[in-house]
């Protein structure tokens, strides 16, 4: 919600009082407060919200952290298997460690974990089937869930700090993360990321092993000067013609990221394809031209920063 303030008393009632509460999204409420909700919400399934209001500091040498210990309290619904917490850290994580095996949902969009916490949470998430974060995550992460959550179906990695000292230096997504989540979650259904660095190969291996996507959105990031592999004409060609399934299909890169060539591949190899957004691509009027001789199912089309003629 948008109030303002949250009692914590308030949310104890309504979890006694409403015994088949099974999904709770709030506003900033400090977890620790938040000891008789989540021992009165017996079916819930999903919490949403919370955060970490007194940051714990670093574990002493003898392993104590006052802190850490009143996190530690909050014990989670027995149900509970959906799970997004504003502010977590990675001196608080471990009090998602008991629950992390049965996690089908993580939200980290707004949590403050680096690339090494992310990879040190998610081995611990086997049953994950739905991932949002944001590109903190790395190579290093997506190795991490094609090794590990195998059940994962939809992902959706948001744009980290545009100021990169505020980002992990290890924190960003490329085509080395993209080949490893490709061989190693099969049944991915929906992927949306952004990219630091991409290849024609990434997008190949998208197509050979994705066979499940429904809905793909890629966008390439300005961070580098130099991309490794353009223009990505053949790739995109394998990833349409691979993932035969795709109804939503979103491809943002650069100047010369698919020549006119590449375009007449999206409008070939897109069948089935309803809703389309694209950016930067193609040279010319003819690449749109022999793009609009395909794409039958099409629906809504959104192009940007192109330089086609009216």
């Amino acid at each position: 919600t948008d109030l303002v303030q949250v009692r914590a008393e308030d949310l104890e009632l309504m979890a006694r009082n409403c015994k088949s509460l099974v999904s709770m999204k709030i506003s900033e409420c400090e977890l620790a407060n938040l000891l008789g909700f989540f021992r009165a919400a017996v079916a819930l399934e999903e919490f949403g919200g919370g955060s970490f209001n007194d940051q714990p500091e670093p574990v002493a040498e003898n392993g104590y952290n006052e802190q850490l210990e009143k996190y530690a309290a909050v014990v989670s619904p027995p149900r509970l298997c959906q799970l997004g917490l504003t502010y977590l850290g990675k001196y608080e994580m471990p009090i998602l460690f008991p629950i992390a095996s049965r996690l089908t949902k993580l939200d980290l969009l707004y949590a403050l974990l680096d690339t090494a916490a992310h990879c040190f949470l998610l081995q611990r998430c086997p049953n994950l089937v739905i991932l949002e974060t944001r590109n903190v995550v790395g190579d290093r992460g997506l190795e991490v869930l094609g090794q590990y959550c195998k059940r994962l179906k939809r992902l959706r990695i948001e744009r980290g700090a545009d100021d990169q000292e505020m980002e992990d230096e290890q924190g960003a997504v490329t085509h080395r993360g993209l080949t490893d989540l490709a061989k190693g979650c099969l049944e991915l259904e929906y992927m949306a990321v952004y990219v630091s660095d991409i290849t024609n190969e990434a997008f190949e291996n998208i197509g050979t092993y994705l066979k499940n996507l429904c809905d793909f959105r890629l966008v390439l990031l300005d961070r580098e000067e130099r991309i490794t592999d353009l223009p990505l004409d053949n790739g995109v060609r394998a990833l349409l013609r691979g993932c035969y399934k795709l109804r939503r299909f979103a491809l943002y890169v650069r100047p010369g990221g698919l020549t006119d060539v590449g375009l007449s591949y999206v409008g070939r190899y897109s069948p089935n394809v309803r809703w389309m957004l694209l950016g930067y691509v193609g040279e010319s009027d003819e690449g749109l031209l022999e793009f609009s001789k395909g794409c039958p199912s099409l629906q809504k089309l959104e192009v940007r920063g192109c330089c086609f003629s009216e």
